[in-house]
């Protein structure tokens, strides 16, 4: 089965603590290092660099979860958890993995662990792949499929989900595009929207605000508009 994935939650309420433990406990990739009352008293831990995902609750006295993201730079995956359904916009605009909403149902912290967990392992694959290395493996339903990196024309986000466009095909893949951005950055992949990560190499023409690759139009973000320009 490999190695656990060693998470923690922060949270304040200990009746919503208790069910978060509760929960944890039933996925069997987690480890459960610990229980936190606030971000400040994560921030004592003494094994904080070993955390790959965090459920973290917003609203906490010291400093609220939004402050904790918005101040301390983390590689760990983080699922937010409140009450109050304004803060979603918020919390991704801050990338965060995933968003829960007070009393947390089974059903939703799993799902939402489990795009952790494959965010979780494609870093770990970025990570352990040499730079030579010209393809990716990634979960398709229940199969690993190797995917050809110069293949890849465009990858598009699908709320839980990425599409991966190929020259022949599109694969469904569970995951956010942050995370196989980082092991695409270094390989002629470039972000023009946020829906969109586009290959390079695929490029035929850029036109206003749309580039078109393999025959395909597709919108440009006027934020990514310049680095699109500048990498080309």
């Amino acid at each position: 089965m490999g190695e656990k994935i060693k998470c923690v939650i922060i949270e304040d309420e200990q009746h919503t603590s208790r069910l978060m433990e509760d929960y944890v406990s039933k996925i069997k990739q987690l480890e459960l290092m610990g229980t936190f009352i606030s971000p400040i008293s994560l921030l004592n831990y003494n094994k904080l660099d070993e955390i790959q995902l965090i459920y973290l609750d917003i609203q906490m006295p010291e400093m609220t979860g939004i402050d904790f993201l918005k101040s301390i730079p983390t590689n760990a995956e983080i699922i937010l958890t409140t009450a109050y359904s304004e803060y979603a916009l918020q919390g991704y605009e801050l990338n965060v993995t995933d968003y829960l909403l007070k009393p947390v149902e089974l059903g939703r912290f799993i799902a939402a662990t489990n795009k952790a967990i494959e965010n979780i392992k494609l870093k770990q694959l970025r990570d352990a792949k040499s730079s030579d290395d010209d393809y990716i493996v990634v979960k398709v339903d229940k199969k690993h499929v190797k995917i050809n990196i110069k293949d890849i024309v465009y990858i598009q986000a699908d709320w839980n989900y990425m599409n991966i466009y190929t020259i022949k095909e599109k694969h469904m893949v569970l995951g956010t595009l942050k995370s196989i951005e980082e092991v695409l950055s270094a390989k002629n992949f470039v972000r023009i929207h946020k829906s969109y990560l586009i290959n390079l190499s695929h490029v035929e023409f850029i036109e206003g605000n749309q580039v078109q690759l393999n025959g395909i139009k597709l919108q440009i973000s006027r934020n990514y508009k310049n680095t699109l320009l500048e990498r080309l």
